[in-house]
């Protein structure tokens, strides 16, 4: 077998071993623009795995993955992350721009790098991991120029919050119905927790190798 990018074995082959275009890139001294593109003309799909991203890059990772088929936004969000997983946007969403921020912190925070993002929205997903370190609890999506420059820190309760009427949550039952988000939830629940522990398992296998 070719070990040239140009050969659609072999590139899928090291695409799928290394999961990201910029690392296939690097293994062929060649630009991540050259491999999109070889990818494209074969029709490999660019989908970027979950189980080789470690800590926040892969807990963000897993907030676009959540909001692309959430059932509000579904069929409306182009995922970035499938094309080029270093782009400065995230998403498009109606052909507008998307940065998804995620927080695991006790409360709300979201930081916000100006210079990189260049977004119309901030879609913030804010997950407490003793409820459920998979599904949000809270989503905010917040246009930007109403966004400070050093960080978003929105409220879970207060009525009165600058980001109070962003709430995804307001538009539940309005925009999308309450048992569609269910199902939606316990479909993602099963198909990512299973990627993860097997992702654990093989941590595991390794460290047990290195003692």
């Amino acid at each position: 077998m070719s070990k040239s990018y140009k050969n659609k074995d072999n590139l899928k082959k090291i695409y799928e071993k290394l999961g990201s275009t910029r690392r296939v890139g690097k293994f062929f001294s060649v630009s991540n623009g050259t491999i999109c593109r070889w990818m494209s003309k074969f029709h490999i799909p660019r989908n970027p795995r979950l189980e080789i991203q470690d800590n926040n890059s892969g807990r963000g990772r897993r907030g676009e993955l959540y909001i692309k088929n959430h059932p509000n936004f579904r069929g409306r969000i182009i995922d970035l992350g499938e094309i080029d997983d270093k782009s400065k946007r995230d998403l498009i969403w109606d052909s507008n721009s998307i940065d998804v921020k995620t927080s695991h912190f006790k409360r709300p925070i979201f930081r916000i790098k100006t210079k990189r993002h260049k977004v119309s929205f901030y879609i913030c997903l804010y997950f407490i991991d003793s409820i459920n370190s998979l599904i949000p609890v809270e989503i905010w999506i917040i246009p930007s120029n109403i966004a400070p420059h050093s960080g978003i820190t929105p409220s879970l309760i207060r009525t009165n919050s600058k980001y109070h009427k962003y709430k995804l949550s307001s538009k539940r039952g309005k925009e999308f119905s309450v048992g569609e988000e269910k199902r939606y939830n316990q479909k993602f629940i099963k198909k990512y927790l299973k990627i993860i522990e097997q992702k654990q398992k093989k941590g595991g296998k390794n460290d047990k190798k290195t003692k």
